[in-house]
């Protein structure tokens, strides 16, 4: 609730107290959260009259988990990353693109898929606010007995632009000393979207995509990577969800 806080303290600033503000709200996402590469959502918004300044928060989308390349376990796609920002200065009649990220696509090889970013521009290009997509999952051959490496570098923090952000976090996973079976990986949620969640474990075989940890959190969690420990091939990492963009407006009245 900080940044209804922030968004109260603001308008008690502009209205000096003596006046009411009459809020509308829009959000803008993909309503098809549970699929992948779904493209995301982008907007174009006009400004009303009376209108000039615009509180927004957004997520970016999350990484997407990688496939099977050898007898392994892994860690899943990161979150994605949270920002918000009052934009001011604003005049009737100006527009502001609005893009909340999509989410990733099915990945069958050893590294994931990075997130995609969600943020607003105005109509000069220039970016007011962002927040990065998630970082990419990914897999470590004989995962916790030899750890040799399978060329997908691990990243923890994402990035924002505006008054405030907290970065998206890489996925973590416990290793086994049976490749895959018994391991499990943490399903990060992107800030303020609730809660890492475990995986299944390692499973006979392969255990891919939904298998492992069911679809990414939404907005902008990330997706499970495959477990495997028999031969490389067949099942997919899960995608990462996709991000999301909420605005707040007011004129005074």
């Amino acid at each position: 609730m900080a940044g209804l806080r922030s968004l109260l303290q603001y308008t008690n600033t502009i209205v000096g107290g003596s006046s009411t503000i009459n809020y509308d709200e829009m959000v803008v996402y993909n309503t098809n959260i549970d699929t992948m590469s779904n493209g995301g959502r982008c907007c174009l918004w006009t400004v009303p009259s009376g209108v000039t300044w615009v509180y927004a928060e957004m997520w970016g989308g999350g990484g997407a988990g990688a496939g099977a390349c050898c007898c392994f376990g892994g860690w899943p796609g990161g979150s994605g990353s949270y920002s918000r920002k009052i934009i001011t200065g604003l005049s009737a009649g100006a527009t502001l693109t609005m893009c909340a990220a999509g989410s990733t696509s099915c990945v069958g090889v050893c590294c994931g898929e990075t997130g995609f970013p969600s943020y607003i521009t105005n109509s000069g290009s220039t970016t007011l606010i962002c927040a990065s997509g998630g970082s990419y999952g990914g897999a470590r051959c004989f995962f916790n007995i030899g750890c040799s490496y399978s060329g997908c570098q691990q990243y923890q923090c994402g990035s924002f632009c505006g008054t405030f952000g907290i970065c998206g976090v890489t996925g973590s996973a416990k290793g086994s000393a049976y490749c895959s079976g018994n391991s499990y990986q943490y399903m990060p949620s992107a800030p303020f979207m609730g809660h890492n969640r475990p995986t299944k474990d390692g499973c006979s075989g392969y255990c891919g995509g939904c298998c492992v940890g069911g679809y990414a959190h939404f907005p902008g969690g990330g997706g499970a990577s495959t477990h495997s420990h028999t031969n490389p091939g067949g099942y997919c990492g899960q995608s990462g969800a996709g991000g999301l963009i909420q605005i707040f407006w007011g004129a005074v009245v």
